[in-house]
């Protein structure tokens, strides 16, 4: 059975429209990938380990911004 929760990646897409979000995986042959993730609007580029700690920069960055 296919789960119809939304990813992390799409909560924070339908949460901030005016940003482009997605993902970077690295890799590495000795130890677990680790993705990281980013936020992108214009000439601001937001990076994070977890969606949380994307979403929390978001928002700083948005109340600066008025």
């Amino acid at each position: 059975m296919q789960s119809m929760e939304r990813s992390d990646l799409d909560q924070l897409r339908g949460e901030f429209p005016d940003w482009q979000i997605g993902s970077v995986w690295a890799t590495a042959a000795t130890g677990p990938d680790a993705r990281r993730l980013y936020a992108q609007r214009g000439a601001i580029l937001l990076t994070a380990w977890e969606a949380a700690e994307l979403a929390a920069s978001i928002r700083h960055e948005e109340e600066d911004a008025t």
